[in-house]
């Protein structure tokens, strides 16, 4: 009997590779990538979350812009044969893209370009990790975190190269979770990636170990500077005032809030028997953080301590009250939440969970490649 394969809810999962992150910087370019022609002025999915993206391939990380008035994140487009990692903006509701931009250099289709961890400044600049390499290649040749002074990608200055080392420090060559603490700072994930397959003769995946968080003057020539006591952090949000962060750690359901200049760490939130708490989200007293699912913490043979993680249960907490509501939506299963400006709305990574069934026996997995969705924050 042929294996029967259904996904819930039905496939609509984006795709996108998780190789390349962003591009070489101060060269030329060629005019923003035009907006595709499918979808419409409104969410393809109104029903509670709204899913905001329908594409074939991955949508994935967003953020909001400063003033909520719109949403970034990464994008690959199925009609490009380089494989760009492209980045685009929603309206704040959802519907038709208003802009996708891709090419970041010279060699435009002839070159892979990726732009990942997109994080605009309240003063309209835009921090981003960037890669360029040849199509097809496994590794990006140029690849750093980078500031544009827009919220157009263009024209970025290196402030960081990937890989880097910090003395004392374990050789980082994947940097996730870019965040602005502060308008001279900005903080960020930084890990190791690697090709490694669970069994003789399976395929290989890309496993990442986040190492620690790491600071960095944003007007570039200080050094990176790692974040005692964050070691295997999985998650990371700016706090009240740039001297603040609150952070999670790999296998750990608690939410930490730690004072930069003095090392004082307090525990914001624990979500105990809820599971390991992850890619967390803060604004004003109201906190966001992925908790349980399918995520397990061990030691992986080539890069140690690391977190592997299909995603889990989005759950907004009160702060003030130490109210925690688990958002739990029957059929996917989230990653990478983002508090709007005001509070009031979340956007996350979406990835449905997918059953093959061969009429004897069924098993349940969760999809490689996410939507990007629309939460209420209560």
């Amino acid at each position: 009997m042929t294996p029967r394969i259904r996904v819930y809810p039905p496939a609509w999962a984006p795709l996108r590779s998780l190789a390349l992150l962003a591009a070489a910087v101060g060269c030329g370019h060629t005019d923003p990538f035009s907006s595709p022609p499918y979808g419409s002025n409104e969410p393809f999915d109104v029903t509670a979350p709204t899913r905001l993206t329908l594409n074939p391939l991955d949508d994935r990380n967003a953020a909001w812009l400063p003033d909520g008035s719109g949403i970034l994140y990464s994008t690959k487009l199925a009609e490009r044969e380089d494989g760009d990692v492209c980045l685009a903006l929603l309206p704040p509701t959802g519907g038709r893209q208003t802009r996708v931009t891709c090419d970041l250099t010279v060699g435009g289709v002839d070159s892979t370009n990726a732009i990942e961890s997109a994080a605009p400044a309240p003063d309209g600049r835009l921090a981003f990790i960037g890669s360029s390499g040849p199509v097809g290649a496994s590794n990006a040749l140029s690849e750093g975190l980078v500031i544009a002074p827009t919220s157009d990608p263009h024209g970025a200055t290196l402030i960081q190269r990937i890989p880097y080392t910090i003395s004392g420090e374990p050789t980082h060559n994947h940097v996730r979770a870019v965040r602005w603490l502060g308008p001279s700072r900005l903080g960020f994930i930084g890990g190791a990636i690697a090709n490694f397959s669970d069994c003789i003769g399976c395929a290989a995946s890309r496993v990442v170990s986040d190492q620690k968080i790491v600071t960095i003057d944003a007007a570039g020539g200080a050094p990176a500077t790692p974040v005692p006591g964050t070691d295997f952090a999985s998650g990371l949000s700016a706090g009240p005032t740039e001297d603040e962060i609150y952070y999670t750690l790999g296998g750990d359901s608690r939410v930490y809030r730690k004072t930069l200049s003095t090392g004082e760490v307090t525990v914001a939130f624990d979500f105990s028997g809820a599971g390991i708490a992850r890619d967390v989200s803060v604004v004003g007293n109201k906190l966001a953080a992925i908790v349980g699912g399918r995520v397990a913490f061990g030691i992986n043979p080539l890069l140690g301590p690391t977190q592997r993680d299909s995603g889990g249960v989005v759950h907004v907490v009160n702060l003030v009250t130490g109210a925690d509501q688990p958002l739990d939506t029957p059929g996917v299963l989230f990653r990478h939440p983002v508090l709007s400006p005001g509070g009031a709305s979340i956007v996350a990574d979406g990835y449905a969970l997918v059953i093959f069934d061969n009429g004897t026996i069924a098993d349940t997995t969760v999809a490689a490649h996410p939507d990007i969705y629309l939460f209420g924050a209560p």
